[in-house]
């Protein structure tokens, strides 16, 4: 059966009661709308969210409308519109409630639920139970009367100002033709003012979804998302075509060039980037900064490269993240690592700042100098690159272990039992996930009464410990970010030749790298990996 504001009334001609109706609301809401405080009016101007669907949720659908304010917001309207709206001497004409019931015909007790939302609900709950169907009926009037009623066409001023004329005008509606209502009604019960606000919030809330904002509303938005923003970061992973992932306020025919910096070139209302992969997805650190950034790492990264670009409103979206939402002329520094290696990531960095040529501030990979018309330099294979899957593959905390001349079962003893520990090709490999007795000095010490032990340790705090024991005494032991390894013990040189730890990539491999070569036993990737997912069943 279709309710009263499914099949909201036909408005009459000018002079038969809807006229008259339509007259009386407009003469009134304005009183209204001057009370309705600005804080709360805009909370409601902003409401565009459409009430929940829930099957568990029961009562007329104003009541069900009123759930979704916050609670605080309805009870401060309540608060502010009381006084006035009882002294509101509205009727609406008998024809516009003629569609309701007669007192008493309802039978609609056990329908009503009479707790929920503050002092409103009983008194709506009430009112309902009396004269069944009459918030849908004020619903349907209110609907009616959307077109002409409230006119916010003109309305202009910032964001707050406007999303409170919003919430306020539609509210003055809705309070008008309510009171109006239920005063034809013209029982007790229907005249107590928290019903007829109650109702008014009620089908306010599920009307205003279906309202468009003031036409200023949209700019004020924007220029209160800029005068607000400080500057973002965020990581992503973003889709890449042909070569190639941009960062665009809209897609454009224009193809980049990029044999300036082989990396980045501007194009249409933002920038592209050159990727070493034709397509998939890499991941992106992106920072976007009110001025130009402070330092550079270099040593992070293969290629270095800053561009110029003029974005035409701002706001330009790279996953869960967008630019300064406004139009000018912008700096970026995109850096690149992985692009020869097939294991690629990237950071932009944005700020606003003068157009000026590009710059390359690094290259050292062949992607760029191929792209760049330049020479490119020999392939370089890294040391650690033999062990970034066996690191990858055990997480963001581990201990990997390497013994010289003992047996499996020497070994086991100094570790817990869920530790993984095999026979290597030179030694005994320990693998323990999540703990570290391995990096222990102590532990180390006694295993490497016969020969050799060393470790690397990381957790998911980015805490390591790389560790070097010979016949029974510990050579070194450190924090691989946050200490220098100068004037090491000539085999812990040896180790750790090749390995930059101020680079960050790949710290994990280059430990376990270190520890393979300081006692020289060969890691079987396959059958530690297949171990490590016995235990992790």
């Amino acid at each position: 059966m279709k309710t009263v504001a499914e099949h909201p009334p036909r408005p009459a001609g000018q002079n038969g009661a809807m006229g008259e109706f339509t007259k009386m609301i407009r003469d009134a809401a304005p009183s209204i709308e001057a009370l309705v405080p600005a804080e709360p009016a805009a909370v409601l101007g902003r409401h565009v969210a459409r009430r929940r669907q829930d099957d568990f949720r029961s009562g007329p659908v104003a009541q069900q409308a009123l759930r979704e304010l916050p609670g605080l917001t309805a009870e401060r309207l309540l608060g502010a519109l009381e006084l006035g709206v009882a002294r509101l001497d509205l009727t609406a004409p008998d024809e516009l409630v003629a569609p309701l019931p007669r007192t008493g015909q309802s039978g609609f007790f056990s329908y009503l639920e009479a707790s929920g939302q503050s002092a409103m609900t009983t008194p709506m709950t009430l009112v309902e139970a009396t004269h069944r169907g009459v918030s849908d009926l004020v619903l349907g009037h209110v609907r009616a009367l959307l077109p002409d009623l409230p006119d916010l066409t003109a309305v202009t001023g910032d964001e707050a100002a406007i999303a409170a004329r919003r919430g306020a005008a539609h509210l003055a509606v809705a309070v008008a033709v309510s009171r109006a209502v239920l005063n034809a009604v013209g029982t007790p019960v229907a005249k107590d003012v928290a019903a007829v606000i109650g109702i008014a919030l009620g089908v306010t809330a599920e009307v205003l979804p279906e309202v468009p904002m003031p036409p200023a509303y949209e700019r004020a938005l924007l220029e209160k998302r800029r005068a607000e923003y400080r500057g973002g970061s965020w990581h992503t992973h973003v889709p890449v075509f042909d070569h190639e992932f941009l960062l665009v306020e809209e897609l454009s025919l224009t193809r980049p060039d990029f044999t300036a910096t082989g990396l980045a070139a501007p194009v249409g209302t933002g920038f592209a980037v050159r990727t070493g992969i034709a397509s998939g997805q890499v991941p992106v650190a992106v920072n976007v900064l009110l001025e130009a950034p402070r330092e550079l790492r270099p040593e992070m990264w293969d290629e270095v490269v800053e561009i110029s670009y003029t974005a035409v409103n701002g706001d330009a979206r790279l996953g869960h993240g967008a630019t300064a939402p406004w139009p000018g002329e912008f700096r970026a520094r995109v850096c690149a690592s992985g692009r020869d290696e097939d294991d690629e990531r990237y950071e932009l960095t944005i700020w606003p700042a003068p157009a000026a040529e590009a710059s390359v501030l690094k290259k050292t990979d062949r992607v760029g100098h191929l792209l760049r018309g330049e020479p490119a330099p020999p392939v370089v294979v890294r040391p650690e690159a033999p062990h970034r899957r066996l690191a990858a593959e055990l997480g963001v905390a581990a201990t990997v272990t390497v013994v010289t001349n003992a047996a499996v079962d020497d070994v086991v003893d100094e570790f817990d039992e869920d530790a993984i520990a095999l026979e290597a090709d030179g030694g005994v490999l320990v693998v323990e996930l999540n703990d570290y007795r391995g990096s222990q000095p102590e532990v180390l010490e006694r295993l490497s009464r016969g020969g050799r032990a060393a470790s690397h340790f990381w957790n998911v705090n980015r805490l390591t410990r790389l560790s070097f024991a010979r016949d029974g005494h510990l050579v070194d032991a450190r924090e691989v970010l946050d200490e220098p390894w100068h004037d090491v013990d000539p085999e812990v040189g040896a180790a750790l030749e090749g390995l930059s730890f101020t680079d960050w990539r790949h710290l994990d491999a280059k430990g376990i790298t270190a520890v393979v070569r300081f006692t020289g036993a060969v890691i079987d990737q396959d059958e530690v990996l297949d171990a490590v997912g016995e235990l992790r069943q």
